[in-house]
């Protein structure tokens, strides 16, 4: 399969977009950047296109924290796509959250919590650019 560098953001906050896709377009050369609002919107383009995966993204960007479905409820209704979605569609979790909590679920749920070095280099490998 060919890599497409599709990468979805999932956030509410646009100053964390405009970072986000800057940081991909100029130290990623990645084009395609998708950014979506809300989880419940993310997750209907996802339902959406879910037969048709040269228009799902290969790495989905995501907050932890918006309103209405946070980046919990994301993941939980995630869980639920198909197999193949999945393979297609990996999700690393962004966020500036320190909370005790939101860290001890993140841990809970087996996400795994990195560096900013180590994020770029983990995008890089999937993405296989290095």
């Amino acid at each position: 399969m060919a890599i497409k560098n599709k990468i979805l953001i999932v956030d509410d906050n646009p100053i964390d977009h405009m970072i986000t896709k800057y940081i991909l377009k100029h130290n990623f050369a990645i084009e395609d950047i998708m950014v979506i609002e809300s989880a419940a919107a993310a997750l209907a383009h996802l339902e959406s296109n879910q037969n048709n995966l040269a228009e799902l993204p290969e790495l989905i960007i995501l907050d932890l924290d918006m309103p209405h479905l946070n980046g919990f409820d994301f993941m939980e209704r995630y869980s639920n796509f198909s197999d193949k979605l999945k393979n297609t569609c990996k999700v690393v979790v962004l966020t500036g959250s320190d909370v005790t909590a939101d860290l001890q679920k993140i841990k809970a749920n087996i996400f795994q919590s990195t560096d900013v070095h180590d994020l770029c280099n983990l995008c890089l490998t999937f993405l296989k650019l290095i």
